[in-house]
């Protein structure tokens, strides 16, 4: 099997560039438990035998006080995600871990990191640079901002993604190091 036997995420973004991420993870030996809201993908991903939920907030039933991983292409969708009766915040355990692998504003950051703080949780901002054939072959680039013990607990399962990875700082300096598209 893999460096990540035994361990759970949660993962939420099955994107072109989520899904390779995803199956990843699943091959290192990771019991991953996913979301869409689309049944296409759903169905897709379901057949890489990845547990699949309806809501986020299943997806935290499921982790509890572990580590989620966020994939979105926008901002909106992280909105989504977090907000509304089935959103992630909705639950969340104290002591989780949110790693937002996606490329958001440093000002939208801090303001989710705030949000899921208030829950007694935590949050990484780790935009991952790189293509679908990257994230593949686990060559993603990784800029993190956040807490030092936080950087460090997310990093075994961030190596299995990603070769340059690099803890740039407080919330936000993730963001910051890599440009915007």
């Amino acid at each position: 099997m893999g460096g990540l036997t035994g361990v759970s995420v949660g993962f939420l973004g099955l994107g072109d560039v989520g899904r390779p991420v995803l199956r990843r993870l699943k091959a290192r030996g990771a019991d991953v438990h996913a979301t869409s809201r689309s049944p296409a993908l759903r169905y897709k991903m379901a057949r890489d035998a990845v547990n699949l939920y309806k809501a986020p907030s299943e997806v935290n039933d499921q982790i509890k006080d572990g580590i989620i991983f966020l994939m979105l292409s926008k901002q909106a969708l992280i909105d989504a995600f977090l907000n509304g009766p089935d959103g992630l915040l909705s639950n969340l355990a104290s002591g989780a871990l949110i790693v937002d692998l996606g490329q958001t504003s440093s000002e939208a950051t801090k303001k989710y990191a705030k949000m899921v703080e208030e829950k007694g949780a935590h949050w990484l901002d780790a935009p991952a640079i790189g293509s679908e054939q990257d994230a593949t072959e686990g060559r993603l680039s990784i800029r993190v901002g956040g807490r030092a013990e936080d950087f460090d607990r997310a990093c075994p399962i961030l190596e299995e993604v990603g070769r340059d990875i690099k803890h740039m700082g407080e919330i936000g300096s993730g963001q910051a190091a890599v440009p915007i598209n």
